[in-house]
């Protein structure tokens, strides 16, 4: 099965100029730091990266507008994903640009899913299906200090906005509702809307036959007058439509005009932006003092002016994602508009067409006198037959789309799934001294245990079952485990360390697992690699590592800017 494993972390701040490189590449990291000092911001930037939400971040780091970029193995190749410039990036190991997207909803999060074969499907609350966010991918995965040491399933409560999400996560991740369950679902949502339309359309036609058939009279009659006005009526709904084909028109021209002007705007910024990255590495390579070619005077090639380059450049760099942005708004808005005019147009042509038939009846009393109530209702029952059909064909859809639920859903498999999973928690909770209420009836969409610094540990107890649980019933891909500040609640200098050692000596499947904490038991901890990172009070990015760090953003900025 899959494995993603994380290499390196580079996050830089172009507003404070300084940048840190975290080396990941160990199968177990333990990242130590007192509270205040950063390590939280390295853990959160982790999965953010890669298109999740944190559940909280700190003013000062939003104030850093840091970009990030996670190195990362899988399917044998290395993959760079950078989150810069308002947007996501995927890159391959050659530095090219394999795709991008600004919405994490309808571009990148879709984009991401198909990469990882991620199939899972949702509905919103309209009905509508779609693929969920990055978030869902990884949930699992990641226990965040920030709400996951209260309940689970909230590591990314942002991005989990669609109904039944909690439910959903551990049907989906456990194995119980595989991928093939939710993409029948998928149908079956759409389907049931399409059905309720029919249905509606099939009344419909069923009360319209009705009522003519409770018209008096075997025949009913038109005169000429009545010819005469729909005629009129027709033109006037010409005339208003053309008015507003010449109002489109003139929007879409403006749009058009727009769109240009901001392409022209773009490609001056960014040949701004170029020119100033040249007048910076000029800069860097002269040395300290230069002399004037002139007039022989020496002058201080000052480290405070390539700085202010720097800085405007960050602004350059700013105002070229404005005016991208900008642009992708003003192209959607013209796409609206041609759509809008198409269908002006195409109501137009109808209107032609029906004039064109009318002009062309020699006889349409007679015409109109001889197709009556009888004409009428003949065409309603066609019509009414038709909609029957496509009933019919929608219900055996739906029904269809159930049974393919059904055969996901084997109350057998689901019966073995959830009493694995109890034996992995009631195992889990022994091992970390947690009393479990009833074990044996416990969900598997959370866990039921006592407050205080038990609670906690029941919860690790609960992640690491579900995790055994997923590794032994999917073949989903398995990201690393992020944990960030298992010490809650006042864990006590035995229990701390037990929650240590169980997090790295029982880790499923050699999943990769990297952890955050404030203190290190007395006892070492085996075949763990510990890093330190904060170099002062809620500042874990270092001036001495931006130009090194920069140098390396340098290639992604450049293909981001130019859209390449």
């Amino acid at each position: 099965m899959q494995k993603v494993k994380f290499k390196n972390l580079y996050l830089l701040s172009q507003v404070e100029k300084r940048a840190l490189h975290v080396p990941l590449n160990y199968q177990k990291l333990l990242i130590k730091g007192a509270n205040g000092f950063g390590k939280s911001v390295i853990m959160k930037s982790l999965y953010e990266a890669l298109g999740a939400t944190p559940n909280k971040i700190d003013n000062r780091w939003k104030s850093a507008s840091a970009s990030s970029c996670l190195e990362f193995e899988y399917a044998g190749k290395v993959w760079f994903s950078v989150k810069a410039h308002g947007v996501h990036s995927l890159f391959d190991e050659g530095g090219n640009r394999v795709f991008w997207g600004q919405r994490l909803v309808k571009d990148w999060g879709p984009k991401l899913a198909k990469f990882f074969e991620f199939k899972l499907e949702m509905a919103d609350k309209h009905g509508q299906t779609l693929t969920p966010l990055p978030a869902y991918l990884f949930a699992p995965f990641y226990i965040d200090q920030d709400g996951s040491w209260d309940k689970p399933w909230i590591s990314f409560k942002k991005d989990f906005y669609l109904p039944n999400s909690a439910t959903t996560l551990a049907d989906y991740h456990s194995g119980i509702r595989p991928d093939g369950y939710y993409s029948a679902r998928a149908e079956l949502t759409q389907e049931r809307i399409v059905l309720a339309g029919l249905e509606t359309a099939v009344e419909t036609l069923r009360q319209t036959m009705k009522q003519i058939e409770a018209i008096e009279g075997s025949t009913p009659t038109y005169d000429l007058r009545e010819f005469e006005g729909a005629c009129d009526d027709l033109i006037t709904e010409s005339e208003n439509l053309l008015g507003l084909q010449v109002s489109h028109r003139q929007q879409l021209s403006d749009l058009r005009e727009e769109a240009h002007l901001l392409k022209t705007e773009a490609n001056l910024l960014r040949s701004a932006l170029f020119e100033m990255r040249g007048e910076f590495e000029m800069a860097t390579s002269l040395p300290k003092e230069v002399e004037c070619p002139t007039c022989g005077q020496e002058y201080q090639n000052c480290l405070a002016d390539r700085f202010a380059l720097i800085e405007d450049e960050g602004v350059l760099s700013a105002a070229l994602i404005k005016a991208q942005s900008n642009l992708d708004r003003v192209v959607e808005k013209e796409r609206t508009q041609k759509e809008k005019l198409e269908t002006i147009n195409s109501s137009l042509a109808r209107i032609q067409r029906i004039l064109d038939v009318k002009k062309q009846s020699v006889s349409l009393n007679d015409v109109l006198t001889a197709a009556g109530k009888t004409e009428a209702a003949k065409m309603l029952r066609v019509s009414l037959d038709e909609k029957i059909v496509a009933t019919d064909n929608s219900r055996k859809k739906v029904e269809a789309a159930q049974s393919k639920m059904g055969e996901f859903s084997d109350r057998g498999r689901s019966a073995e799934i959830l009493k694995n999973y109890r034996t992995f928690l009631s195992m889990n909770a022994q091992r970390l001294d947690v009393l479990l209420d009833n074990p044996e009836k416990q969900p598997i969409t959370s866990v039921s245990a006592a407050r205080g610094s038990e609670g906690p540990r029941a919860l690790l107890a609960y992640y690491y079952a579900f995790l055994h649980t997923k590794v032994e019933y999917t073949e989903n891909v398995r990201f690393p485990i992020v944990i960030d500040s298992p010490n809650q609640q006042g864990q006590d200098k035995t229990h701390l360390p037990q929650m240590l050692k169980f997090i790295f000596g029982s880790v499923p499947d050699e999943i990769q697992t990297i952890v955050a904490t404030e203190e290190l038991p007395d006892e070492g901890l085996n075949g763990v690699t510990i890093a330190t990172y904060g170099e002062a009070k809620r500042q874990v990015l270092r001036e001495n590592e931006f130009e090194r760090v920069r140098t390396f953003f340098e290639p992604f900025f450049n293909k981001i800017l130019t859209m390449e």
